[in-house]
């Protein structure tokens, strides 16, 4: 068992368990520090839905030793900042400071991973900011599409269950929910440290070591632990399309396809390329296309989305209802000559050059180093620095874009989502046919 500090982004694992990555940078000024515990609502089930995004902010709620002021005041005072999210899969809890805090900060996060008290006076007031935040949410058309179109796909299946939960659902949970739940999955949990900038390496590891034990993780590949732990859920896609009523004035349209997994590093950097060319960027086809020459949209971009046994791309735009017709059938003639004719070598050149210039200034944001070190962990991808990077990115070559097309995206399986105030009959049947 490895139990010294190893620098350069290769994960080493500690004696308690838990996986260190950092990346030492000695003319920095500052550090980033990001604590993930692989479980989320994936983790769940109907009786303790949004428990993981609940224990998530009650993690700030104060320790043994520290109130919840206690926690922000210090933060502060560093002039730093601290932050946590909460995904399907994963929590993060993750901070920027000065490299003269780290010592500190890493001591607050520590304490609050395993000393939350979960006092019963904070916690039904942050019981009361949770459900706030859910129904924020609703009120947010983008964020309500995702969730609907998520279920659409993977229909009553625990990939899809919203994260946070229902007000009435969280208006359910326990104090002792919550604690059993913080218990597992945080105190003792599978955990993965990352920490870039300017600090001391050996007195970092020292501190993490200090932490009880955690469930062991791979030295690498994250996601095939993970996958396991959704063996007796495997998702089940369902190909076709979805008419999705909602009060929001716009339709927003979803057209999704299945990636086929693992995606070794060369494919996940190609099906990168292939996207910006296609919809991430102001010069790409969609936004040329139906922004541009239509006019028929504000919204218009392509994502990609993974999961440890899951992924799919999509391509995405909204539009008035009246227009609906129009974009889709724009839609629909980019994607199939797309898929039908490829794409050219200077397409390419200019959507290889577009993410070298992402990589150079993601490289000046430590945050986003220190988050890049979990995902490489993640994906089982070895750390590279920003010039290696940017070498395997020209390296992409036209050929590889064409077999990304063919071999890693499930054409066949494509699903179409509209999510909005409701079509006509009649355009539903023209998109149907448009579609079939």
């Amino acid at each position: 068992m490895i139990t010294g500090p190893q620098p350069g982004g290769k994960p080493v694992k500690l004696r308690n368990g838990v996986i260190l990555i950092e990346e030492p940078i000695v003319t920095g000024k500052t550090a980033a520090i990001g604590f993930w515990f692989y479980t989320g609502s994936r983790s769940e089930n109907s009786e303790n839905r949004g428990v993981t995004h609940f224990t998530e902010h009650m993690l700030f709620k104060g320790t043994k030793k520290r109130t919840t002021f206690d926690i922000a005041c210090a933060f502060d005072r560093m002039g730093g900042y601290i932050n946590a999210y909460t995904e399907r899969e994963n929590v993060c809890v993750y901070c920027v400071v000065p490299s003269s805090s780290v010592n500190v900060a890493l001591d607050i996060m520590c304490d609050m991973t395993e000393n939350a008290v979960f006092d019963e006076i904070e916690l039904e007031r942050e019981r009361k900011v949770v459900e706030s935040e859910i129904i924020t949410s609703k009120d947010d058309p983008e964020e309500s599409a995702l969730d609907a179109v998520e279920n659409a796909v993977w229909p009553d299946q625990m990939i899809s269950a919203g994260i946070s939960g229902t007000v009435e659902q969280v208006k359910s949970l326990s104090r002792e929910d919550l604690i059993s739940w913080y218990e597992e999955h945080f105190v003792h949990g599978a955990m993965c440290t990352c920490i870039a900038g300017s600090f001391d390496v050996k007195t970092v590891a020292e501190r993490l070591s200090k932490l009880g034990r955690h469930d062991d993780l791979p030295l690498t590949d994250a996601d095939k632990v993970l996958a396991a732990q959704y063996a007796d859920q495997i998702p089940l896609w369902k190909s076709g399309i979805s008419f999705i009523k909602s009060s929001f004035q716009q339709e927003q349209f979803f057209l999704l396809y299945p990636l086929k997994l693992p995606v070794d590093e060369r494919m996940y950097c190609t099906l990168a390329v292939m996207n910006a060319l296609t919809g991430d960027t102001m010069s790409s086809r969609l936004f040329q296309s139906l922004r541009e020459k239509g006019g028929w949209c504000y919204s218009v971009y392509s994502y990609s989305t993974f999961y440890a046994d899951s992924a799919f791309w999509c391509a995405y735009a909204s539009s008035a209802k009246r227009s609906s017709g129009k974009i889709l059938a724009d839609l629909h003639a980019e994607m199939s000559k797309l898929f039908s004719s490829g794409v050219t070598s200077e397409e390419v050149d200019a959507a290889r050059e577009h993410l070298c210039g992402e990589e150079l200034m993601a490289d000046a944001d430590i945050e986003n180093r220190m988050k890049f070190l979990e995902r490489c962990y993640e994906g089982g991808y070895e750390y590279k620095s920003a010039d290696d990077r940017i070498a395997l990115i020209r390296s992409i070559t036209k050929e590889d874009v064409g077999r990304c097309l063919k071999e890693m995206v499930d054409v066949k399986n494509r699903v179409l989502v509209i999510y909005g105030p409701g079509l006509s009959f009649k355009e539903k049947k023209d998109i149907i046919s448009l579609y079939k």
